[in-house]
């Protein structure tokens, strides 16, 4: 068994739905209607609130809710505070609603998270159920907030004239996932303050393991040695034997210096100095001997990069094309530059990899990414997928037919197309790119799906045309996110070039007509001929809250959809702690990379909502987008990480 099945297997265990305990007392209303459930709005002549026989879905009675006129009407539970969670613990809200209603408003389920003194921590809801509309599931999770003191269940009947209906309403609580050790297993050496920046840094990174010491001690398995004052001195015997004993030590290179009585300059440039891989090993992971990236602090008219010289050949991993050496390998000891280097930032292509060959000694930070050295035009990404092809055992490559223009859709395929498919996509808008290098990546590491079960579609650019302009709609100026079958008569956007005219070229201009376009006539055709298990779609971004780190779940897909993506967000999470730290646009500081929000789409003529209608799947928002290619190995290691996640928690048992 290889490794990407054993940690599929893992994950497995560790976010077992099974382990859900449901909360709600008299959910099913079977029990005296005064149990529990109140009227958080009274009767009135403008509303009614029911427990009666017609509006059971199971059993002999159910809630209704009668609204005479647009308001909002709720049933509550939960007002005596006896209903509780652990801060941590995903809590899961899921029920059944049917809906007679107008063309305004719907009915749905929320939760609140109350807090000791009353206040709303969070208030999330479940989608809404619109118009006339049988029995339909819904659900909605969130993770319960510190300072919770109780938990609250509504009904509710919003903006709507009409009635609903509510039954079978379950709230369960999925425990937090058991704490990892706190190990304090790698040793701090430094003389820099608690609030040092870089401090700051490797206890975000390594929040469970840091410890300041002044030598490592034996319970260490691994130390990070720099010093802000050049007077600092360490005890280097105490170094050099801890890392005898195969403990990994990065040192900064002026450390480093100190220790091998080597010269340490400053490089001052007009241009961005750069990084030249050597040589391929563990701590290089994710580049290829000659891979060149950015590495250096400063601005436009004064760069600096720190080097090494005279450090004997053999021990060099990455250098600087204009002489000197910048990483050093010494079996458990590695050197690298930690204090000439800014903090990573999603726009410093300098620093941007700081860690990363320190998190390689450290820990194994790279599990798929790759490096890509430049941003192949779509030409040239077709012929590197034939080239995959032809090199992996049991991969197809297959024309989908016609995009914009001259251009055609391709995909990577495995296993038997008959079988349920796996259906990965992304690049639907252009200038969101990075994702296509990921799903390259991850058709190397195919073999964790269950091929006698299901198989694997692969399309790394849905926008060919967008992709070679680098912009987000296709080459007639058309959003084909927009170009969807679904609400799309009343889906509006916005007059983004400001000519007056909400139309071609517009951020969100959604075409003349549904899948008008020669892209979303490919994919809608793809759709129809693929028996669809999942399907998972990539977009990105820099940054920002709401912006990535985020899944977005289809309106259309199956009940237990939501239940599903959840799994797979707490698997990728824990997949990749540890492993990045990033400062992303419009956010405070450094912080680990992960998903840090779900929540439903609205009703917009989105793709995702033709390719999920009755099977599963969702929408994700990656880091993507960037000027270049400098932070490759991370975006490729999210992408493959994703889908890995998403395989996980949707191929089951």
């Amino acid at each position: 068994m290889n490794i990407f099945c054993l940690v599929a297997l893992a994950a497995a265990t560790i976010f077992s739905p099974e382990q859900d305990r449901h909360v709600l007392v008299n959910g099913d209303f079977e029990s005296a209607p005064a149990i529990q459930w109140e009227k958080r709005t009274p009767d009135d002549k403008v509303r009614q609130l029911l427990i009666v026989a017609e509006a059971a879905r199971t059993g002999k009675l159910g809630a209704r809710i009668v609204n005479k006129e647009a308001s909002i009407s709720r049933w509550r539970y939960g007002a005596d505070k006896q209903l509780k969670a652990p801060t941590g613990a995903t809590v899961r809200l899921a029920g059944w609603i049917r809906a007679d209603l107008g063309a305004e408003g719907g009915a749905a389920l929320r939760l609140y998270c109350i807090g000791s003194k009353g206040e709303i921590l969070k208030q999330p809801q479940t989608q809404a159920v619109r118009g006339k509309s049988a029995w339909k599931r819904v659900s909605v999770s969130t993770a319960v907030p510190e300072g919770c003191d109780h938990l609250m269940v509504y009904l509710e009947l919003d903006r709507a004239a009409g009635s609903a209906d509510y039954d079978d309403i379950v709230l369960s609580v999925v425990p937090p996932a058991k704490p990892r050790p706190v190990l304090n297993d790698l040793a701090l050496l430094t003389d820099a303050t608690a609030d040092d920046p870089m401090v700051a840094s490797l206890r975000t990174l390594y929040p469970d393991r840091l410890v300041v010491e002044t030598t490592p001690s034996s319970r260490c398995r691994g130390a990070v040695v720099f010093a802000r004052q050049p007077g600092t001195r360490f005890d280097f015997a105490a170094i050099e034997e801890f890392a005898q004993r195969g403990n990994p030590v990065v040192v900064d290179l002026a450390v480093y210096a100190a220790m091998r009585n080597r010269t340490l300059r400053e490089v001052i440039s007009t241009n961005a100095p750069m990084l030249r891989v050597v040589r391929e090993n563990r701590v290089t992971a994710g580049f290829k001997a000659g891979d060149v990236i950015p590495w250096c602090s400063g601005t436009a008219k004064r760069w600096t990069q720190r080097v090494l010289d005279g450090v004997s050949r053999d021990k060099v991993m990455a250098e600087s094309p204009e002489g000197g050496a910048l990483v050093v390998a010494e079996k458990s000891l590695l050197a690298t530059d930690l204090t000439g280097l800014r903090e990573p930032v999603y726009n410093q292509p300098g620093s941007f990899n700081k860690y990363l060959f320190a998190g390689n000694a450290l820990g194994g930070t790279v599990r798929y990414g790759q490096h890509y050295a430049q941003r192949l035009n779509h030409a040239e990404f077709v012929e590197a997928m034939r080239k995959l092809v032809a090199e992996v055992p049991g991969l197809r490559l297959e024309d989908e037919g016609p995009a914009s223009g001259d251009c055609r859709m391709y995909s990577i395929n495995y296993g038997d197309p008959e079988k349920p498919a796996f259906f990965v996509y992304g690049v639907t808008h252009g200038s969101e790119w990075e994702p296509a290098y990921g799903l390259l990546r991850l058709a190397r590491h195919l073999a964790l799906v269950d091929a006698k079960r299901y198989s694997v579609k692969i399309i790394p650019i849905l926008n060919p045309s967008g992709y070679d302009l680098n912009k987000r709609q296709n080459a007639a100026g058309i959003d084909l996110n927009r170009n969807g079958g679904e609400w799309w008569e009343s889906f509006k956007g916005r007059d983004s070039n400001n000519d007056g005219t909400w139309g071609s070229g517009d951020y969100d201009w959604k075409g003349d007509g549904p899948f008008s376009e020669p892209e979303t006539q490919t994919f809608r055709a793809i759709c129809k001929r693929t028996r669809i298990h999942a399907a998972l779609d990539f977009h990105g971004n820099s940054g920002g809250p709401g912006n990535n780190r985020i899944v977005i779940l289809p309106l259309n897909a199956r009940e237990d959809n939501e239940e599903r993506a959840e799994v797979a967000v707490r698997s990728f999470n824990e997949a990749m702690r540890n492993r990045y730290v990033l400062q992303q646009a419009n956010r405070p500081g450094v912080a680990q990379y992960d998903i840090e929000m779900m929540r439903w789409n609205s009703q917009r003529p989105t793709i995702i909502e033709t390719a999920s209608k009755g099977s599963h799947g969702f929408l994700v928002e990656v880091p993507a987008g960037y000027p270049g290619t400098y932070g490759m190995v991370m975006q490729t290691d999210i992408v493959v990480e994703t889908c890995l996640a998403f395989v996980r928690a949707y191929q089951g048992k």
